[in-house]
């Protein structure tokens, strides 16, 4: 499959999935569960990317796993039952905190990779991705105080997360397709 389908596949399905989040009020764990899954996918598509242009850190990698391991998580936790949904909650919150610390610091490494190696390229996204770990942070701190807002501050991150990452990937389609067309 052409890594420009694929990109664009992926992207629109994080925007429709966003959406699809955005106007489902019950939020159903399941769909978190693969939302984290299409981000995880995302992310480590981008840091691929990154990681050819000599940009891409540990940082970067470990909130790609860490993403993926908790889409699995939410997607066979949610079988389990209320109790279980609570405990998903709370490791949801950690995991936005944890998420959150990782893209602070693999955008912080990543605009200081750009600007070191001097491409005359600016570290595009790096400012919104600080903005955007400094926001995961405080969703997953009000997550660990109110587990009941922390269902709607949730809600509220992935849809916005989904719509970042489908954009990131389309975005990354198009550079693709610029790199096909000038090595072909």
């Amino acid at each position: 499959m052409n890594k420009k389908i694929l990109y664009v596949f992926l992207g629109a399905g994080a925007i429709l999935l966003g959406i699809l989040c955005l106007f489902d009020k019950g939020l159903p764990v399941i769909l978190c569960g693969i939302g984290l899954l299409i981000y995880g996918i995302g992310q480590f598509l981008h840091w691929k990317e990154r990681k050819k242009a000599g940009a891409a850190g540990v940082w970067a990698l470990a909130g790609t796993i860490l993403a993926i391991a908790f889409g699995v998580f939410l997607l066979i936790g949610s079988r389990l039952g209320s109790f279980a949904i609570h405990i998903l909650l709370i490791s949801l919150s950690i995991w936005l905190i944890a998420q959150g610390v990782l893209e602070v610091l693999g955008a912080v490494m990543y605009r200081k990779a750009m600007t070191t190696a001097d491409l005359g390229v600016q570290a595009p996204g790096s400012a919104a991705s600080m903005v955007l770990g400094a926001v995961m942070i405080a969703v997953g701190i009000l997550g660990l105080i109110f587990p009941v807002v922390a269902v709607y501050a949730v809600r509220i991150w992935i849809v916005a997360e989904l719509f970042m990452s489908g954009i990131r990937m389309i975005w990354m389609a198009r550079s693709a397709g610029e790199l096909e067309e000038s090595n072909g």
